[in-house]
């Protein structure tokens, strides 16, 4: 991957509903409260509402998950929350804790356009770059980078008054016996499937997650497919740019290969 596609498809009207694009690091030990709102009185001219949000857990690909309740840690403060910094137009955010920092675009309205990887990826990165300068400034220090995540979250509406999970077949061709089967399909309540691909090269993997349910704006039928990627980064993050170039193309051409022809041409792809 990476060099090997010059152009990835793209399409003219996709069922992106939201991207994310996200660094983890060591906890900063310095950070308090106190400096969520001082980073509000640098970026608030671009991002002027606060929103406070509980914090993320850490997660690190491929690590083995510590079994309930065979496990203690001891703290010697209550965990500080993690705070969404909006833009206006609520299309935009970025996301902070002490051991996360995150920059999301979100589809609010139906002519909203998604801006494109690299669009959102440059917005990104100078909030990262912002927020390492406020650390520097704040005397905090540099974070100890660990890990990188991106993120694409797709809503499908089922076609012609269809609903899911029978819709499924119309749009993955993995789920072609839902629409085949006699027996079952008819009685069908609940479909979904889990998919994890390894990145070359030990960067890190890719998980799949298609499930369906109900919209809650319009009460649609919806199917929802997160692409997820997370890898391990040089504490520097010298490669980030590598890294999330690669994490962009696993996900863009995985979900080319799990969606069908007619769904992508119902998204007008172009490439």
């Amino acid at each position: 991957m990476g060099e090997s596609v010059p152009l990835l498809p793209h399409f003219k009207r996709p069922p992106l509903i939201e991207t994310v694009c996200g660094i983890q690091f060591k906890p900063l030990s310095n950070f308090s409260a106190v400096h969520f709102g001082e980073f509000f009185q640098v970026v608030k001219a671009e991002y002027p509402e606060v929103e406070d949000q509980p914090p993320l857990p850490e997660v690190f690909e491929g690590a083995t998950p510590p079994v309930p309740g065979l496990s203690a840690q001891v703290v010697d403060r209550l965990p500080l929350p993690r705070l969404f910094y909006k833009d206006r137009t609520g299309n935009f955010l970025l996301q902070v804790q002490p051991s996360r920092f995150l920059s999301n675009w979100r589809k609010q309205k139906d002519s909203d356009e998604y801006p494109r990887f690299g669009a959102s990826q440059e917005k990104f990165v100078r909030g990262w770059k912002t927020f390492l300068e406020f650390l520097d400034s704040s005397g905090i220090g540099r974070p100890s980078v660990n890990q990188y995540e991106l993120s694409y979250i797709n809503h499908i509406s089922a076609e012609k008054g269809g609903s899911f999970p029978l819709a499924l077949a119309e749009f993955l061709p993995m789920f072609s016996w839902v629409a085949e089967s006699r027996k079952f399909s008819s009685a069908l309540e609940v479909a979904g499937s889990r998919i994890k691909y390894s990145l070359p090269d030990s960067k890190g993997a890719l998980h799949v997650t298609i499930n369906h349910g109900t919209r809650k704006s319009d009460g649609a039928s919806i199917a929802v497919i997160d692409l997820t990627v997370r890898g391990p980064a040089k504490e520097d993050w010298s490669d980030f740019r590598d890294w999330f170039a690669l994490a962009h193309e696993s996900a863009v051409l995985m979900f080319v290969d799990i969606t069908s022809p007619s769904a992508q041409a119902l998204w007008e792809r172009e490439a």
